[in-house]
């Protein structure tokens, strides 16, 4: 009778321990405090005061040691047991083993030094669905005792579960690593698009020494104005690309007519304004990861009293794309030197963005612009898109002019 009531008493502790380990192994915890968790419970159960889990990597052949309790060496973390192949087939899935079970097996022959450092009692090689995933090793019990009958079936149990956590655990991580992987190839992918963007856009620029580097300042502009505005950062990257290639249609206009340093005739004008709709014929055969680039080039020079090109466009057919870039390129033109005329002081420059607010510039673009300006003079962007394109000999009074229109 007594030993009936013990039986039922162990029973009732392992039953709770499962429930424990499964609380454990299903928890949100990271894989390492999971398992560690787990193996706590593992030995609180049998009584063993050391033990070790261990996750298999079928690419490199070997067990490493995850996570340990009751061993004080430190030098065995991240420690490894090679095992084959044909070893594995050997092994009882979920059975556990002692080492006397294994005395003749390769794998144990191998790994003896570090099974004795361990002391390792209890073998449990862990498998899902035919597919070895790791092992659990647990130490001699308390007062040297040997595993029962009972204790060993519970034992098939823990390892049924722990095989299981692992297996899922590993399927996430190989995830991961496939998801960092795309990641890292997806970022290096548009660092390649980019810059063979920028290069485009460079060699555009290029046609005419006086618009060097009109482009890239023109993608700055847009991209500080976007961001202020609360795009996202997918959008942001559209607009980079688009103030990258607005001009590039130019580079079938004849260069003569580009570096003309007199007044244009009608006819050069008419070339000259042609720019906009081959930039868009050229960039809408392009399949971009970004929506309405091809839209954002063709309009860049509309105006919103309707008088721009190439449609005429008014205001309320206008998106804040097209704003953004109409602003930012006439102000760039605005102040750069050209063939034709000097650059314009930026006090003339802003006076005159401010001027035409409200006709060819919208009152919200303008104002974002100004506010941003004033926001990298008093050091509150952390990596300024605007003040870093102007130049030094023009900064006496842009502080004070800036402050003045900021609203």
């Amino acid at each position: 009778m007594a030993d009936r009531k013990l039986d039922l008493k162990r029973l009732m502790f392992s039953m709770a321990s499962l429930a424990d380990l499964g609380e454990e192994a299903t928890s949100s915890k990271d894989l390492s405090s999971k398992m560690r968790a787990a193996l706590y419970v593992i030995t609180g159960m049998f009584s063993v005061p050391s033990a070790a889990l261990f996750l298999y990597h079928p690419q490199r052949h070997y067990l490493e040691l995850l996570v340990d309790k009751g061993q004080r060496d430190k030098a065995l973390q991240g420690i490894t047991m090679p095992i084959l192949s044909e070893q594995i087939k050997r092994l009882r899935p979920n059975d556990p083993q002692t080492a006397r079970d294994l005395a003749g097996h390769a794998f144990y022959q191998r790994n003896r030094g570090l099974w004795t450092k361990l002391q390792i009692e209890m073998f449990l090689p862990l498998f899902v669905k035919g597919e070895f995933v790791g092992a659990v090793a647990l130490g001699r019990k308390l007062g040297g005792a040997p595993f029962r009958a009972a204790e060993k079936d519970v034992l098939r149990i823990v390892a049924h579960q722990m095989a299981i956590t692992l297996h899922n655990a590993r399927l996430f991580l190989d995830l991961a690593e496939k998801a960092a992987e795309n990641k890292k190839l997806y970022t290096r992918m548009q660092r390649i698009y980019h810059d063979t963007v920028e290069a485009f856009a460079a060699a555009i620029d290029a046609k005419d020494e006086y618009t060097k580097e009109h482009s890239y300042r023109v993608a700055s502009y847009a991209v500080a104005i976007a961001r202020e505005l609360g795009w996202k950062k997918q959008d942001i990257e559209g607009i980079y690309i688009a103030g990258l290639l607005h001009d590039i249609g130019k580079i079938i206009v004849d260069v003569k007519v580009i570096k003309k340093t007199e007044t244009l005739s009608a006819p050069e004008i008419c070339e000259i304004r042609k720019h906009p709709q081959i930039s868009y014929d050229i960039l809408s055969k392009i399949k971009f990861p970004w929506k309405d680039i091809g839209k954002f080039v063709l309009h860049h020079h509309e105006r919103l009293d309707g008088t721009g090109y190439p449609n005429c466009l008014k205001e309320a057919e206008l998106s804040d794309g097209v704003k953004i870039l109409a602003l930012v390129d006439a102000f760039d033109a605005m102040t750069s030197n050209r063939p034709y005329r000097d650059k314009l002081p930026l006090e003339k420059a802003f006076q005159e963005v401010m001027r035409c607010k409200g006709t060819q510039f919208d009152s919200k673009i303008t104002n974002t612009f100004f506010r941003i300006l004033h926001k990298e003079l008093n050091g509150e962007i952390k990596e300024p898109q605007i003040l870093p394109h102007l130049q030094e000999t023009d900064m006496r009074n842009i502080k004070a002019l800036a402050s003045g229109l900021a609203m």
